[in-house]
Parts: structure tokens; sequence; C-alpha cells
């Protein structure tokens, strides 16, 4: 549905909708590395400013998951209320 690049051009990340995962793709082999499961139909992706970080709106299951790129692991769903399906990350703004 969505498709990242990591910030040093190795790794793709894409969403899969119904799938309900993330694949990490090497972006050299085109070898899916990993599958990630993350909530309901995630459509919109997005990396996090420091690249440690990908997000997932998932708009059927009404939340947000957060993976951990050096583990390759969901490790938060946060509440979203109204079917989120795009997601922005910006820097923290001070």
């Amino acid at each position: 549905m969505t498709v990242k690049v990591s910030s040093d051009g190795k790794k793709v990340y894409a969403s899969t909708g119904r799938a309900g995962t993330v694949c990490i793709v090497d972006a050299n082999t085109y070898e899916v590395l990993n599958t990630v499961k993350v909530g309901a139909r995630p459509w919109g992706i997005a990396l996090s400013p420091d690249g440690k970080y990908l997000f997932t709106a998932n708009g059927p299951s009404n939340d947000v998951s957060v993976i951990d790129l050096a583990t390759e692991k969901e490790i938060a769903r946060i509440n979203a209320p109204g079917s989120p399906w795009g997601i922005v990350a910006v820097p923290n703004a001070k």
C-alpha cells in the first residue's frame, strides 16, 4: 500500500494492507528479510526522523503501530480513533 526507503538506502519497507504486515526488503537483492505483524490493514507508513522507528496507520483497528527497526518488532500500538489511513512523522520542534 505504501513504500518507504531507509535513509541509507539499504532497506525498503512496504505495508501490505489486508495482510496486516510490513515487509522489510533488501534494496539490492529484493529478498524479503522479515515480515512484521501490525494492526488491521496498514496503509500509510512513516519513518521517524532519526530512522529508528517505523509507524503504520491501521484503519480498521483504529490504531498506529510502532516498529523498532533495530529489532524489527512491533513495540507499541497507539489508540487512534477515526480509522487512520495516513501518517506523517516530523522532527520535534524546539
